[in-house]
């Protein structure tokens, strides 16, 4: 049968041109992430039984694989209310451009009209508007930052892999690497959490 360890052929989910994206849903599942298709729908979308989906997370879904998905769906709202946060803090932007060139055109209309005290009056409600967007520009685009710890990035989790492989390789690296690690105080200096 395909896909049996002694067939010679490969997964039809190892070959298929979407296997990341199917592995992704077979972790989601697994991980019980909200709105996760179940093994029965993942399975139907490759054209293959849910005994063929379970097989291939045993043998084809490795812990690393589950951190990098996990990570990725606690950053995801994150990602997106910030979207959303710089989505309105642009249409805020606008909203105040648009009302800087009105106020423009009235200062011009006032000054063509020789209304001096209009004009005045104008140009002060335009460096009102101009200040009030310097401050918003400059207020919202420093309090818009986003901080992932680094046990969640999925930096790390890759990271963390190639470090364990190389001591896997080259026992005698892992005390250099953690004494080495414990000098420049990182925080993730226990050798459980590190390897």
């Amino acid at each position: 049968m395909a896909g049996n360890k002694g067939s010679g052929r490969p997964s039809i989910i190892a070959v298929h041109p979407e296997r990341k994206d199917i592995e992704r849903r077979i972790i989601e599942r697994e991980l019980n992430a909200p709105g996760a298709q179940s093994y029965a729908k993942i399975a139907a979308r490759v054209g293959a039984q849910v005994d063929t989906i379970h097989r291939y997370r045993k043998s084809h879904i490795t812990e690393d694989m589950r951190r990098i998905v996990a990570s990725k769906l606690k950053l995801e709202p994150i990602d997106g209310a910030t979207e959303m946060l710089n989505d309105e803090r642009l249409d805020i932007g606008r909203t105040y451009e648009s009302l800087a060139q009105r106020v423009e055109k009235l200062i011009t209309k006032a000054e063509e009209a020789g209304d001096d005290g209009f004009a005045l009056a104008a140009m002060d409600g335009l460096r009102k508007v101009l200040k009030d967007i310097a401050t918003m520009h400059g207020k919202m685009a420093t309090n818009l930052s986003v901080s992932v710890t680094l046990a969640e990035s999925p930096e790390w989790v890759t990271m963390k892999s190639i470090l364990r492989a190389v001591c896997d390789e080259v026992p005698e690296a892992q005390p250099i690497l953690l004494k080495h690690m414990r000098h420049h105080v990182l925080s993730v200096t226990k050798e459980e959490s590190v390897l």
